[in-house]
């Protein structure tokens, strides 16, 4: 049987026909208040100071290592049982992935990480799956203690806290995907990146005033 992906949009179609009919006649249909005001509620809702919309999931990992200056001859650590998506995002900057095993919670395994490490790292790229946080407090501490950058996959993941921290906010940047069949589901495809560091946001758009 196929997913059925219009069940939420049933408990609240009056709610999302309202909205859709706002937008569709202010006549703005790219960024503008209702992306701002995403942006500010989302980056609240984590616990990030930052927050900026994007067209996917796989946006914003490939953002996420270009934000951090990571590309040709540098590795990122990443696990071996994520989706593609989470290679591309490193592939597509021209980095080299290096793939560490899950653990029994199919989270990263911080007891495989240091081992993997080389003169050419430069990150770790951890994803928390299932709706389940990673061991965050290991794995921040070995980044920490090599210089690492860290970044969050945090596509199947929104709300999901590690000792009562969100997951996306331990790390340099964390990513999300809207995609319709994820945890927080968008009608389409949809993404986001939030950073606690505002050195990372200048630039981006000229027309977020609340980033």
């Amino acid at each position: 049987m196929p997913n059925r992906m219009d069940r939420g949009f049933y408990m609240y179609q009056q709610e999302f026909e309202d909205k859709a009919l706002q937008v569709l006649r202010s006549g703005w249909y790219v960024l503008g208040n209702e992306v701002s005001s995403f942006e500010k509620e989302f980056a609240d809702y984590t616990g990030a100071k930052y927050c900026v919309g994007l067209a996917s999931g796989l946006d914003a990992l490939w953002i996420a290592v270009r934000l951090l200056k990571i590309g040709v001859g540098d590795e990122v650590i990443v696990q071996g049982n994520t989706y593609i998506a989470s290679v591309m995002g490193i592939t597509m900057n021209g980095a080299t992935p290096v793939f560490c095993e899950p653990d029994a919670h199919f989270g990263m395994d911080p007891e495989k990480i240091e081992q993997l490490i080389t003169d050419k790292t430069k990150a770790v790229l951890v994803t928390h799956l299932y709706g389940m946080a990673s061991r965050m407090d290991e794995i921040v501490a070995i980044c920490r203690k090599h210089g690492l950058k860290l970044i969050e996959d945090c596509a199947q993941s929104h709300g999901a806290c590690f000792k009562g921290q969100m997951t996306g906010t331990f790390g340099d940047v964390g990513c999300f995907s809207f995609y319709p069949s994820k945890n927080l589901g968008a009608f389409g495809d949809g993404g986001a990146v939030v950073v606690n560091d505002k050195e990372l946001t200048p630039g981006w758009t000229s027309s977020r005033p609340d980033c």
